[in-house]
């Protein structure tokens, strides 16, 4: 299945190369005003208006890719879950194992709570990671499993599903894409040194691996101030971690150790 990119450049190819029919070329240079505007508003600010491009395209090529795609990605971004959600699962009816396409059915089928259908799409997305043809996919090691809104941002809650052995991260909460802030946000974490100590003192079974959520900010010229939140002893399933982060990010939960970090940071965003 091409991705997004190539079949845009498959179109604009014919475009630059007058191959199209007329009434085609035309079509397509249209199209390609309406993504370049669109792009131009959402890099702006302006969501809606990037979707009314958007929409204009779907209204002469109602199985665009490209324009599903980016309907799903800024009706999400407005809140409309119900009209992204339509746009992907049509994307997905057309494209079959388009990775990028049920990686956004994951996010939002978790923002309904419909976690059957969140299950099916997380299934299908690493199925699709598997067996794409495209090299880059299949080296995918990390998915963006949330976009929880906060004013006009989203925390990404990502899962790094390939890692593995005694120091790892498993998921990460973050203000933006939490992939370009490594070690900061919410992390659910596990390293030797903590697990042997508990191991050590009774308080864990020696072949059990212990986990911890901590809060993680940096700090200019130091280390990060760290607070923990929860122990578990074993590693946790995703809905167990993201009910003890929905409850920090409320300001519902005091951390074990540690302070609740700084003003304006996560613990508590979502009453703010």
């Amino acid at each position: 299945m091409r991705s997004f990119q190539t079949l845009r450049l498959i179109v604009l190819a014919a475009v630059l190369a007058g191959s199209l029919p007329g009434a085609a070329y035309a079509q397509a240079s249209r199209d390609q005003v309406d993504f370049d505007q669109a792009a131009a508003a959402f890099a702006q600010g302006d969501t809606a208006l990037a979707l009314a491009g958007v929409e204009r395209i779907l209204a002469r090529s109602p199985d665009d890719p490209n324009a599903l795609y980016l309907s799903a990605l800024y009706n999400f971004r407005l809140g409309n879950n119900e009209a992204a959600r339509g746009r992907l699962e049509r994307l997905v009816k057309e494209s079959g194992n388009l990775a990028i396409a049920w990686e956004s059915l994951v996010a939002v089928s978790q923002a309904q709570g419909d976690l059957a259908r969140r299950n099916q799409a997380l299934d299908r997305l690493k199925l699709a990671i598997r067996s794409a043809i495209d090299p880059r996919v299949r080296r995918k090691a990390d998915i963006v499993r949330d976009r929880i809104a906060v004013g006009g941002a989203e925390i990404m809650g990502v899962e790094y599903f390939q890692r593995g052995g005694s120091d790892f991260t498993r998921y990460q909460f973050t203000l933006g894409d939490p992939r370009e802030q490594p070690d900061v946000g919410l992390l659910l974490r596990t390293d030797a040194y903590t697990s042997e100590n508990w191991a050590a003192t009774a308080l864990m079974p020696s072949d059990k691996q212990l986990f911890h959520l901590d809060l993680v900010e940096p700090q200019p010229g130091g280390d990060p101030k760290v607070a923990v939140y929860e122990y578990y002893v074993g590693e946790p399933d995703y809905d167990k971690v993201r009910a003890k982060v929905m409850q920090i990010l409320r300001g519902e939960a005091k951390p074990l150790s540690g302070a609740p970090g700084k003003p304006g940071g996560l613990s508590g965003i979502l009453k703010r």
